[in-house]
């Protein structure tokens, strides 16, 4: 298993995660990022809250950014 680390990046922010979660392979992690997109949007607009586009990046242990997906209303919940 391998620790993957899900950064949230609205411009030049970005929100760390420091804990991260195992998976068995990127796509599973990437699956993960994607619910986690589909999560943030839903909780904007039942919050009453404009979901600003923002990107969570998947990150490895070393620091690399290994692929992003977009959360985006208009993407995520289309």
């Amino acid at each position: 298993m391998t620790r993957y680390y899900f950064h949230i990046r609205e411009g030049w922010t970005i929100i760390s995660d420091d804990e991260g979660m195992e998976f068995a392979t990127l796509q599973a992690a990437k699956a993960e990022a994607y619910a986690s997109a589909d999560d943030l949007v839903r909780a904007a607009i039942r919050d009453g809250l404009t979901a600003n586009a923002c990107t969570i990046e998947i990150w490895d242990q070393a620091g690399n950014v290994l692929d992003s997906v977009k959360v985006s209303p208009q993407q995520r919940l289309a």
